[in-house]
């Protein structure tokens, strides 16, 4: 083969392959040039689909946004929207602070319990008349040898209030000032207890004076008669804090209406028995003689004669 076919032969092949090659390659196939161009072409979709749409009353005719509409709600909604911080804060802060004294009260509950005492209330009685005990005390600690082991045992018995305390206390002082702390401590409680149910008399008078008023407020009409305010009255003392006024109204209502149907049937039956009067009132012997026959005794057969007599009698 000369050096011409073979280069001939081996243009064509390559020609061939060339070919090849380019019938593999995708038609429709776009290489760009710059990949960026696509993502930001990308991000900038997705940005348009992520802003928020503007609503309808805030935009004009043509579709522009109504910026004076806007500026204008949105300063209408800006004093409302600083409000409601303010409050969700101040409503935070009062619930810490509930909390807070919740944890209190369970903490002063665990240590009366802790103590032997059933509630604070009892506690808190116990350690006023230990406090005022210790301080009566104290007025005799010369009396004592060892002063400072006793106002040691003091201050701790104001703070825990037991009786073996007490009595380690009372054994270091004569029996004359035992006997005049004792009866401190007795006119102590005394007094605590009296101030103690002075407050709940004040709290359950206001209370009831307030539950009044709105009771007043509530069912005018009803306290404008003497005898259901003497009546709501006692019915106020019975009760108590149980009472309630809308039920005890319901049931007044309920009672009014009994008698009411009671009075409609009794009044129906009087005039019933009215009517019935009249009617007799209207038998006189005159009308009975016009209701009788009109024939001539004569005219009767014996036996019609003796019915009629019969009849009579």
């Amino acid at each position: 083969m000369s050096e011409e076919n073979f280069n001939n032969g081996d243009t064509a092949a390559l020609e061939s392959q060339i070919e090849g090659i380019l019938d593999e390659t995708p038609e429709n196939t776009e290489v760009t040039d710059n990949p960026e161009e696509n993502t930001q072409g990308q991000e900038t979709t997705e940005t348009k689909e992520d802003k928020p749409q503007i609503p309808e009353q805030f935009l004009n005719q043509d579709g522009t946004v109504n910026v004076d509409d806007l500026l204008k709600s949105y300063n209408e909604l800006q004093p409302l929207a600083e409000e409601k911080t303010k409050w969700e804060q101040e409503k935070s802060e009062l619930q810490k602070q509930a909390d807070y004294a919740k944890q209190i009260q369970e903490q002063a509950l665990l240590q009366a319990q802790n103590l032997g005492y059933q509630n604070t209330e009892e506690y808190a009685l116990i350690t006023e008349i230990a406090g005022a005990t210790a301080n009566e005390y104290s007025k005799y600690l010369h009396t004592v040898e060892e002063p400072d082991k006793v106002r040691g045992l003091l201050a701790l018995y104001s703070k825990n209030p037991t009786p073996e305390l007490l009595e380690r206390i009372e054994d270091e002082f004569s029996v004359d000032i035992v006997k005049n702390v004792s009866v401190l401590a007795e006119r102590t409680k005394n007094q605590i207890l009296q101030q103690q149910q002075e407050q709940r008399y004040e709290t359950i008078k206001q209370e009831a004076e307030t539950f009044v008023q709105n009771s007043i407020k509530d069912f005018p009409d009803w306290f404008k008669i003497p005898e259901f305010t003497n009546f709501f009255a006692d019915a106020l003392r019975v009760k108590g804090d149980r009472f309630e006024t809308a039920a005890f109204i319901k049931h007044l209502e309920n009672l009014k209406e009994y008698f009411r149907r009671e009075f409609i049937a009794e009044q129906n039956a009087n005039k019933e028995n009215n009517k019935e009067l009249d009617n007799l009132k209207n038998l006189t012997p005159k009308s009975i003689q016009q209701n009788t026959s009109s024939k001539n005794i004569d005219d009767y057969s014996p036996e019609e004669l003796d019915k009629a007599i019969g009849e009579l009698v």
